[in-house]
């Protein structure tokens, strides 16, 4: 079912990353009603702060299929629970976005919110049958970011790259690996002047099944502007070749703890003088990345 899949897209792939708070609540709307509301919003973003924000979340039924609208129209309304209050305080459209995996897909929308505290997403949209799909999913706004905010300057991460590697696949779980995403270290290329487009991420391990598409995602944009940007994909784990039980055995490394990352993958674009100008956690498609990118060129 959709919901346990994105359930898994909001968990974390390493010990590290266990920190994110829950971030998957059911609209409390209907609650009353014998088997729950009719359709529920699960939100997957788990870093909403403050400011503008690429929000990720998905629709189920009752029943938790999947509901795949093309767009929806949301509101986002601010709890206020000492004035007992809900207001809209911000709108848009999503789109529908498919996954490079499986019969998946979510939808994504930006929203600036401008309050902390508890908010309430309220969907609309229509089913390919016709029928009208109202859901809601609550989700918390934090006044700072965990992650590295945009128009804050990026942590000057030193990361493995193919010079310090015997082999690539003891600094990547990604098969077969691309290795002009290893030649740079991140601090090297904050220091080149170009823009950088950065993705942490785990292929092998991930919950979601997306991390190898994502960075596949990385190495097709790369393709296009190599000459004028730079890309490096830094993997979640620790020698990810040393496995027990499944799993590496090394931990997570530096940089998942530099940029405070509670769930994976994650992607950033960086502008020459070294400031995040985009971020997107979850899976990304080329094109989103690429507009960010186009700005800074």
């Amino acid at each position: 079912m959709l919901a346990a899949v994105l359930l898994a897209a909001a968990c974390s792939s390493g010990d590290a990353l266990t920190s994110a708070p829950p971030v998957t609540r059911l609209s409390e709307t209907g609650a009353g009603e014998m088997g729950g509301p009719q359709f529920s919003a699960v939100i997957i973003t788990t870093d909403l702060a403050v400011g503008p924000n690429r929000v990720v979340f998905g629709l189920v039924d009752r029943e938790g299929m999947p509901v795949r609208p093309g767009e929806a129209q949301v509101n986002a309304v601010f709890l206020d629970p000492e004035e007992k209050t809900a207001d809209v305080r911000a709108t848009s459209m999503a789109r529908f976005q498919e996954w490079p995996v499986g019969d998946q897909g979510v939808l994504t929308t930006e929203l600036s919110l401008d309050k902390p505290g508890f908010w309430r997403l309220n969907v609309e949209a229509t089913a390919a049958d016709g029928t009208a799909i109202n859901a809601r999913g609550a989700f918390q706004v934090k006044g700072v970011s965990d992650t590295p905010a945009v128009g804050q300057a990026a942590p000057r991460t030193v990361t493995l790259t193919i010079d310090t590697a015997n082999d690539l696949a003891t600094i990547t779980s990604a098969n077969p690996p691309d290795p002009d995403l290893y030649r740079l270290s991140v601090d090297e290329a904050l220091d080149s002047g170009k823009p950088l487009v950065l993705v942490f991420s785990t292929p092998a391990f991930c919950a979601s099944a997306t991390c190898g598409p994502q960075v596949e995602v990385i190495s097709q944009v790369k393709e296009k502007y190599q000459d004028r940007a730079n890309f490096i994909h830094v993997e979640v784990f620790k020698d990810p070749h040393l496995i027990e039980g499944g799993r590496p055995v090394g931990g997570t490394v530096p940089a998942v703890t530099e940029w405070n990352l509670p769930t994976e993958p994650w992607t950033f674009v960086i502008d020459g003088e070294g400031r995040v100008r985009a971020k997107f956690e979850q899976f990304t498609t080329a094109q989103e990345i690429e507009a960010a990118l186009l700005d800074l060129l």
